[in-house]
């Protein structure tokens, strides 16, 4: 099952559960209506209305208090899946096979590699990937105005890099990434998982 139709699975639960609480506490409310309606004599008439007036007010406030509380928990429950997705997208990424994820690496250094010497940092596990031969190979796609050298030092960063030289410092980690991303579409991204069903 995909990730979206799981997302659309939880979103809809919750959604019927929100309506048949409602529903429920609408009826509820309508038969104890109904029944202390049935109870109260003609006597009692003005008392009776006073106290209807008053019950409608208590039951509106318990009925707005418990939409308030669905919608918080409707609200959580999209973060948690956004959350989820795009932690699933740094997992997609890092999970590349090694050929693609190297590319991918390498574009991001061409593409970001600040003017003059700079330093590149990686994690652990990609440190190997970036032999003498690759960093050859990265420094000949810079150009002259742009070198490239390889840290001996490693980040703690779960995937991509960071390249540091000595005026600035760009952060390509994969997280940073799609940090960014994340900021840039999220709420199209809402829009399409959470849209109202018609």
């Amino acid at each position: 099952m995909s990730i979206e139709k799981l997302e659309n699975r939880i979103v809809d639960k919750y959604q019927r559960e929100a309506d048949l609480f409602l529903k429920e506490e609408k009826k509820k409310i309508e038969q104890e209506l109904e029944q202390f309606k049935k109870q109260k004599k003609e006597a009692f008439e003005i008392a009776f209305q006073k106290f209807l007036s008053d019950l409608e007010k208590e039951k509106q406030r318990e009925i707005d208090q418990v939409t308030l509380d669905m919608e918080r928990k409707l609200l959580e429950k999209k973060r948690d899946i956004l959350d989820n997705l795009f932690l699933q997208v740094e997992e997609e990424i890092v999970s590349l096979d090694k050929e693609a994820y190297v590319d991918f690496l390498k574009k991001l250094i061409i593409r970001d590699a600040p003017l003059g010497k700079s330093t590149l940092f990686v994690n652990k596990r990609d440190h190997r990937f970036f032999n003498k031969k690759l960093i050859d190979k990265i420094n000949k796609e810079l150009g002259e105005n742009k070198s490239i050298e390889l840290s001996p030092e490693t980040v703690n960063i779960k995937g991509g890099c960071i390249i540091k030289s000595s005026e600035v410092e760009i952060d390509d980690s994969i997280h940073s990434l799609v940090e960014e991303l994340r900021e840039r579409i999220e709420i199209d991204v809402a829009k399409e998982l959470f849209k109202e069903k018609g």
